[in-house]
C-alpha cells in the first residue's frame, strides 16, 4: 500500500474504493507488503469498472453476437467432440455459459470442476442441477484435503487469503484440462474489468502471464511462502502434492493453440438476468438465506470458506461483499448509488457467522486463535481500537 493509497478515494458512480487490489497472478504473491496495482478513476472520478460500464453501452451488440459465431464456426468440433471447455461448480455464471454455448451456439461445452474448499449443501445441488438439468458432461477434480488444508491455513496466517490456494488450483485447471484433451477453446465469464479487478483488455482474450510462472514449483509462492519453504515447515509434504497448484509454463503452449476468453466480452452480461436464465434454464437454486456481509442470495453460494475470503477482504480493503454487490447492481441500474450507501450500512462487514467455525476448524485454528490472526491484518489508515471494539477511521462512503 503506498502513501497515496492511504486516503481512501470513492467512486462518483458506484462504491468501489481505491483500496481494491487488481487481480494478480498468485503464485507470484509474496507478501501483503507486495506492491499491487489498485483501483484508479479518470478524471470525473470514474472507476475502471464504471468506465467499463459507460463504455460498453457504445458496443453493437449484434456486431459482438457475429464475432461469437465466427469463433464458435472456428473451433466447432467436426468429429462429434468436445469443441470448448467451460469451468465452474454449478453456479449462474457457469450454468449461463454452458447453456448459451450449447443451446444458442450449438457447441459442444465439456464442463469441468475444481471442487470448492467446502462445499455447501446448496452447491452441491446446483453443480447437480447442472449437469442433470441443464445436461452436461463434467469433470469434477479434488485436490488433496490434507494438503489443501495446511495451504488455506498458510494462506490465511500469512496473507489473509484463506481462498488463495483454491484460485491458484482454479485458475489453470480449464487450461490443463484443455491441454489434456485437444480442446483448443475455454470460455470464461466476466470480463475482469467488470468488477474493477483489472484495466479493460483489448479484446476477449485472458492474458496468458496470467497463468504462466516459468519458475520451478518449488520457487512458487502459495500462502506468501515458496513451495519449499512449504516443504520444510511440513516435512511430509512431497513435489506430487503441489501437482494441482502447479501453474503452467511457457513450454506447455508450444504447439498448443490456447484460447481463453471472456464470454462476457461478446455478450451483454448482467448478473441479475444471468441468475434468472441460469434458473429458468439449468435448475439453479439460491441459497434459502441471505450471505452473510450482503443482502443476495445467489451468488458466491458454493463454497463456505467463500465466506470468510469476502471478510477478510473487508478487513484488508474495507471493500466487503455487500459493496461488492451493490456496486454491481448499481452499474446494472437495478439500485441507485443512495441504496445502495444504504444497504452496505446495514450489512457490510457482518462476521460470517453462519461458516466461520467450519472454515477455522478446516484450517486447525481455534475461533478465538483465527481472530487474533485475522485483526492483525487490519491497516492503520482503516482501522482503529476504541474502547476495545474496531472502528472505521475512514467514512466508506
Amino acid at each position: 500500500m503506498t502513501e497515496d493509497n492511504k486516503i481512501v478515494k470513492h467512486c462518483k458512480l458506484c462504491l468501489m474504493t481505491n483500496q481494491k487490489p487488481f487481480s494478480i497472478n498468485e503464485t507470484k504473491n509474496q507478501s501483503t507488503n507486495q506492491k499491487k496495482t489498485t483501483l484508479s478513476f479518470d478524471e470525473n472520478g470514474n472507476c475502471i469498472a464504471c468506465q467499463n460500464k459507460i463504455f460498453k453501452k457504445g458496443i453493437n451488440w449484434k456486431e459482438r453476437d457475429k464475432e461469437l459465431r465466427d469463433v464458435c464456426d472456428k473451433y466447432r468440433s467436426n468429429d462429434k467432440n468436445y469443441d470448448c471447455i467451460v469451468s465452474g461448480s454449478g453456479g449462474k455464471d457457469s450454468m449461463f455459459q454452458a447453456h448459451i454455448l450449447k443451446y444458442k451456439y450449438k457447441m459442444n461445452p465439456l464442463t469441468i470442476t475444481y471442487s470448492p474448499i467446502l462445499k455447501t449443501n446448496i452447491g452441491v445441488e446446483n453443480l447437480t442441477n447442472w449437469i442433470n438439468v441443464g445436461g452436461f458432461d463434467n469433470y469434477t477434480f479434488s485436490a488433496n484435503g490434507k494438503v489443501l488444508s495446511i495451504l488455506t491455513r498458510e494462506s490465511f496466517k500469512n496473507l489473509l487469503h484463506p481462498s488463495q490456494p483454491f484460485k491458484i488450483g482454479i485458475k489453470t485447471f480449464a487450461a490443463k484440462m484443455a491441454k489434456k484433451f485437444d480442446i483448443n477453446l475455454v470460455f470464461y465469464g466476466e470480463e475482469y474489468s467488470d468488477y474493477g479487478s483489472a484495466k479493460m483488455l483489448p479484446d476477449a482474450h485472458y492474458p496468458v502471464e496470467w497463468l504462466i510462472n516459468d519458475e520451478d514449483v518449488n520457487n512458487i509462492y502459495i500462502g506468501g511462502s515458496q513451495v519449499k519453504e512449504i516443504k520444510k515447515k511440513y516435512n511430509f509434504l512431497t513435489d506430487q502434492d503441489f501437482i494441482p497448484y502447479k501453474p503452467l509454463i511457457s513450454k506447455d503452449l508450444v504447439n498448443f493453440d490456447l484460447n481463453v476468453l471472456f464470454l462476457g466480452y461478446f455478450l451483454k452480461w448482467d448478473p441479475q438476468e444471468v441468475y434468472y436464465y441460469a434458473s429458468n434454464n439449468s435448475g439453479f437454486v439460491p441459497d434459502d438465506y441471505k450471505s452473510d456481509g450482503s443482502y443476495g442470495r445467489y451468488s458466491s453460494i458454493d463454497d463456505k470458506m467463500e465466506y470468510l475470503h469476502f471478510y477478510c477482504h473487508y478487513i484488508k480493503f474495507g471493500i466487503g461483499r455487500c459493496r461488492l454487490d451493490a456496486s454491481q447492481e448499481i452499474r446494472n441500474g437495478h439500485i441507485t448509488r443512495e441504496e445502495g450507501v444504504n444497504l452496505c450500512k446495514k450489512y457490510e462487514g457482518e462476521f460470517p457467522k453462519r461458516y466461520a467455525n467450519d472454515c477455522f476448524k478446516f484450517m486447525g485454528y481455534t475461533h478465538d486463535e483465527a481472530i487474533k490472526i485475522i485483526d492483525k491484518f487490519r491497516p492503520e489508515h482503516l482501522w482503529m481500537k476504541k474502547n476495545n471494539k474496531w472502528i472505521r477511521k475512514q467514512e466508506i462512503f
